[in-house]
């Protein structure tokens, strides 16, 4: 933006840029701010920041991801579908991982769906697969993990008092996933 500044009105440019600045940070917030979930964030040099949250799509909640960038969350894509109108946090377990050098990786419980879901993210064109229902039942914990090309989903039910913790894997990125058998 600089470069297309005379010298003469450089400062104005600059005013200009942080101004926009500013005021994209403040619509990101703004909007963050609206969820009623709290929103997950996961950075790193090579990708920036991406962010989680329930969002209002007319009037329908929802889970969302955006790259925060200069445009401020932009583009936001939808990551569930056939959300609740009610206005209340209905994804109370998400969980985020970098997938190679192609995307991400999101599972979410969703209480509307009252199901643990996953979709991959392509972090280049920013869209997700459809969102895949994995356990028909609703965990209060969820966590991914990679580890020599093998994806781990774990999840806990709150009502297991054994405090077994349970695992999906999957063996190709996340297209796949079975239930781990500890005796294969």
């Amino acid at each position: 933006m600089l470069k297309q500044c005379s010298a003469s009105i450089k400062v104005f440019c600059i005013l200009t840029l942080l101004i926009s600045l500013t005021f994209k940070e403040a619509i990101a917030e703004d909007v963050l701010s609206k969820s009623l979930c709290s929103p997950l964030e996961l950075s790193n040099e090579k990708d920036g920041k991406v962010i989680i949250w329930q969002h209002n799509f007319d009037g329908v909640f929802d889970l969302a991801m955006a790259p925060q960038n200069k445009a401020g969350l932009s583009p936001i894509i939808r990551l569930s579908f056939g959300g609740s109108n009610e206005a209340t946090c209905h994804f109370p377990a998400i969980a985020v991982l970098k997938g190679g050098n192609w995307g991400w990786h999101v599972a979410w419980v969703s209480e509307v769906k009252h199901s643990l879901m996953v979709a991959r993210i392509d972090g280049d064109a920013w869209v997700s697969s459809l969102p895949r229902k994995l356990v028909d039942q609703m965990p209060d914990q969820v966590a991914l993990q990679e580890n020599e090309g093998i994806l781990r989903l774990n999840y806990h039910f709150p009502s297991d008092e054994s405090g077994i913790t349970h695992l999906m894997i999957s063996k190709d990125e996340g297209r796949n996933w079975d239930a781990f058998d500890p005796n294969q």
